[in-house]
């Protein structure tokens, strides 16, 4: 396993997990309104018994609504596991940068002059934006997968 690439991904891919947070939220309100009853005039009970409007499929939305609900907390718990550990490599002195660089560079995509302006660097120290960038990156792989990522590094 990349541990560098991994950690990577996680920050890329971190706006995109609130986004599916949303939309697992949405799902699960559209799952929950279906699931209501009708109105008494959608069934009609005649000699041979009940036939209803549309077919009930109950057991199916039980389980949609409770698969959407398991993908939303488990993304919600990586989502808050990326936060912590974002924040905990933060605790260290002189590493206060380092949160914000990630930040701005996967999640804000930001362009690295920009970055460099945001933290209080000149545009044309560029290649130091890298240089925190990569030890910020190592910090939070570590941080995320442990002693697998320490070997890596």
């Amino acid at each position: 396993m990349n541990c560098i690439r991994e950690a990577e991904n996680y920050l890329r891919y971190y706006r995109e997990l609130h986004q599916s947070i949303g939309h697992a939220n949405r799902m699960i309100s559209k799952l929950k309104r279906q699931g209501a009853p009708n109105v008494i005039s959608a069934v009609n009970v005649d000699v041979t018994g009940i036939h209803a409007s549309k077919p009930v499929n109950t057991l199916n939305q039980m389980y949609q609504l409770q698969k959407w609900q398991e993908m939303k907390d488990r993304t919600q718990t990586e989502i808050d596991k990326i936060e912590e550990e974002l924040n905990g490599i933060c605790q260290t002195q002189g590493c206060e940068m380092y949160r914000d660089v990630l930040f701005m560079w996967y999640v804000e995509r930001k362009d690295k002059d920009d970055i460099a302006v945001a933290i209080g660097y000149s545009e044309t120290s560029r290649s130091s934006i890298y240089d925190i960038r990569n030890k910020a990156i190592r910090k939070f792989s570590v941080a995320l997968f442990g002693i697998e990522a320490l070997k890596a590094i």
